[in-house]
């Protein structure tokens, strides 16, 4: 079967990624918290509808899109409704008109789960190895960057997504949608409810992954020859991480002696 185009308010897209990069175009045009006008507005609204909770989004009503911040640091569309009600919305999602599945919710919520552990990770690594202009070494090519510039690589063969599946295997974990978090206005992100999962999987992944700095714009183009190049310098997780868990495990064997 041909891929049908993409068509909204007469305007024609052959592929997703014209749509995609056309959206894209609109939403870095305006600044956070500015309201999208004209001609945008109503290509927004047409986009809307094909958002798999369209009805959901739109709730009593769109009464304007404007352009704010998630809790990452990226800005995304966001919707006014006719009672003042608020709830940002992905063209992404829409344009692919497609929900998460939910292997891929799953994923999600357990990077949620260790996201505060790994910024505080990249931030100690930067304040004990950077000059005095606040550079590392980008671990592949060798040049200077600065933390924004940069990402924490889970270098293969314990990608982000192998540490997930493996702790999947380990744990016979059949993924059920009541362990998840149900989508809410302003809610970027699914977590995961069960918070000894949680720290499970915190402590999972920190003794499996291997971390290191790249440059931003490496994370997606590395082939397979780059990432299995040894790390000349890694980045390790801190001890009072590791010992955060240490904690809690002394913690539940006590509650276990005693419920015993």
């Amino acid at each position: 079967m041909a891929r049908q185009p993409i068509v909204l308010n007469g305007i024609e897209f052959k592929f997703q990624k014209d749509a995609i990069e056309y959206f894209k175009n609109i939403l870095e045009s305006y600044q956070n918290g500015q309201t999208i006008a004209g001609d945008a507005h109503g290509m927004l609204l047409a986009l809307l509808e094909r958002h798999p909770e369209a009805d959901k989004k739109i709730g009593c009503g769109v009464k304007r899109f404007y352009k704010d911040r998630t809790d990452m640091p990226t800005s995304c569309f966001w919707i006014e409704r006719n009672d003042g009600s608020k709830t940002d919305f992905s063209y992404r999602t829409a344009i692919s008109a497609k929900g998460k599945s939910l292997y891929q919710e799953f994923l999600e919520a357990c990077r949620a789960a260790v996201q505060d552990d790994l910024r505080r990770i990249k931030k100690q690594f930067f304040e004990k190895f950077s000059d005095q202009d606040g550079r590392v070494e980008c671990d592949i090519t060798g040049d200077k960057v600065a933390i924004y510039e940069s990402h924490l690589d889970h270098k293969t063969p314990y990608t982000f997504e192998v540490i997930v599946n493996t702790f999947i295997g380990a744990n016979n974990i059949e993924i059920k949608p009541e362990m998840l978090s149900m989508a809410e206005d302003a809610q970027f992100q699914t977590t995961l409810i069960d918070i000894e999962l949680k720290d499970k999987f915190r402590q999972y992944h920190h003794k499996m992954a291997k971390l290191r700095i790249i440059k931003a714009e490496l994370n997606l183009s590395l082939g397979g020859s780059q990432r299995i190049l040894k790390i000349r310098n890694p980045v390790l997780i801190p001890t009072e991480i590791i010992s955060d868990f240490s904690t809690l495990e002394a913690t539940c064997q006590e509650r276990t002696e005693y419920e015993s």
